[in-house]
């Protein structure tokens, strides 16, 4: 279950002004109040040009944390228009791109904002996100090296390393790298998730249960973990005890093929034969490419009822 994400890059207000409570709210406040205070601030007419820019920019990633996309990216072009010289501002916009299945379109916001901000670990960390998302491998282990070089506390950035890691086989330094991550940030649920896809991909059942034990205690509502931890149940010949997890991975994203997935093999294995089947059909029309569903469902169907 290794995953890379995309780290937030959010700009936020330096200048001063009267209404400091709008610019504040504007900048760091949940996404709703974020975008109410950015919009008096656009419509008071009292910014200068960069102060709309900041402010487009910031209501634009409220508007993409609440999964706005289209106006999100209507915002940030907006804001280009007020100061091109702005590297958050495409940094913003790849975000929405990447979100958006746009992987050129984010990778020139990324390079562009690198150009204006070279030294921005989080910039680097997103272009390698992208990188992967297109198998370009190797530019991805570029950029989460030079990330790790910029900030070499960047827990986030071990994290990704790791994962991409991990996708090559490489499980012990990808072990490393997750070892970093939560020794930098004890409290990063995911770098513990990923840890445990590596120990389950040695084979350690255990650990990986314990790994996964830890992210969901850390973060209960984590439905990657949740499945994880199913898969891990099953792989232990418990695979009774990983229903529920698995259950409850897709009542909070009952569009992860992976949850499906390891659903059905749950299924198959507690002898739920036409249950497993339907399940591999979800997890196929989400992803027509998984190959574990795609197995699981042939020797399903070359099987007797």
């Amino acid at each position: 279950m290794s995953r890379i994400v995309l780290a937030a890059s959010l700009f936020l207000f330096g200048a001063e002004a009267a209404r400091a409570d709008d610019f504040k709210t504007c900048a760091r406040g949940a996404p709703d109040y974020a975008i109410m205070a950015c919009t008096n601030l656009i419509e008071g007419g009292k910014l200068d040009r960069r102060q709309q820019a900041i402010a487009y920019t910031n209501r634009g990633a409220a508007f993409r944390n609440r999964g706005g996309l289209q106006r999100a990216l209507a915002d940030f072009n907006r804001a280009i228009e007020f100061d091109a010289g702005l590297a958050p501002i495409y940094a913003n916009r790849g975000l929405v791109h990447q979100l958006k299945d746009e992987p050129d379109r984010a990778l020139a916001d990324f390079n562009r904002a690198l150009e204006l901000d070279p030294k921005n670990a989080v910039f680097y960390l997103n272009r390698g996100a992208v990188y992967l998302s297109i198998n370009d491998k190797d530019h991805a282990l570029a950029d989460y090296n030079r990330a790790i070089e910029l900030e070499p506390n960047y827990a986030m950035a071990y994290n990704n390393r790791g994962g991409l890691y991990e996708l090559e086989g490489e499980h012990e330094r990808a072990i490393v790298d997750f070892d970093r991550a939560v020794e930098l940030d004890p409290k990063l649920a995911m770098a513990y998730a990923n840890r445990g896809a590596s120990y389950l991909s040695k084979g350690d059942t255990e650990r990986a249960l314990a790994e996964y034990d830890r992210a969901i205690a850390l973060q209960p509502r984590y439905p990657k973990a949740l499945a994880a931890r199913a898969q891990a149940y099953l792989k232990k010949g418990s695979a009774a005890k990983g229903l529920p997890d698995v259950e409850q991975a897709l009542s909070l994203d009952p569009n992860s093929a992976y949850a499906h997935d390891v659903k059905a093999h749950i299924l198959a294995a507690l002898g739920r034969r036409k249950e497993a089947i339907a399940e591999y059909k979800k997890a196929l029309a989400i992803e027509p490419d998984l190959q574990e569903s795609v197995q699981g469902l042939s020797a399903l169907t070359r099987s007797k009822p």
